[in-house]
């Protein structure tokens, strides 16, 4: 099944649980963001050729659908909101509307099937829930881990396409032990 889905295309990636603050200011997303509401999603997605700003951006293929939970209109006409990332999808087709707004029919990813954390990683789940995030899973745990990790977009995407939770944390482990200067105190 199919549905239609406004995208927001930026230089950065979201995953299902995370968040991400936004300053929306061009007219179209506040289009976006007026016909979405915080009841409908809007689509999420990475740009592969183009700017944020001004002509419509080619997105990747696989992106995550968002819901608005906060909006602050600020002093200089621009809004402050806050999404969160909920379902990932696939784009089938585009469609840039006269104001650059663009529409995609995606098809929603199937959701992942819980794996286990492992036990070695029992404890770095267990730290993400005393900020209040409770992990019983390795998809979501690596996707946390994701977030926390400065990774460049292009590994990041890549953990977004993944769809093996098991295998998505691996790829945060091996990560991990490709850059242990990265954590040196």
């Amino acid at each position: 099944m199919t549905t239609e889905l406004a995208l927001f295309p930026l230089n950065q990636v979201l995953f299902p649980g995370g968040g991400v603050p936004l300053r929306v200011f061009e007219l179209r997303y506040r289009r976006l963001l007026d016909e979405c509401g915080r009841t409908q999603p809007f689509g999420l997605v990475r740009i592969r050729y183009g700017q944020e700003v001004g002509d419509a951006a080619f997105p990747y293929d696989i992106g995550c659908a968002a819901y608005v939970v906060q909006r602050v209109a600020l002093a200089d006409g621009s809004l402050a909101i806050e999404a969160v990332g909920d379902r990932r999808f696939r784009i089938l087709s585009l469609r840039v509307e006269a104001d650059g707004l663009t529409r995609a029919a995606v098809e929603w990813l199937p959701p992942d099937p819980w794996v286990a954390i492992p036990a070695h990683l029992k404890a770095v789940a267990d730290s993400f829930s005393e900020c209040g995030d409770r992990l019983e899973d390795a998809g979501s745990l690596a996707w946390r881990l994701a977030e926390a990790l400065p990774m460049s977009l292009d590994e990041q995407q890549r953990l977004l396409e993944e769809c093996n939770p098991d295998l998505r944390l691996h790829r945060v482990k091996d990560w991990l032990m490709r850059h242990p200067d990265d954590f040196a105190g």
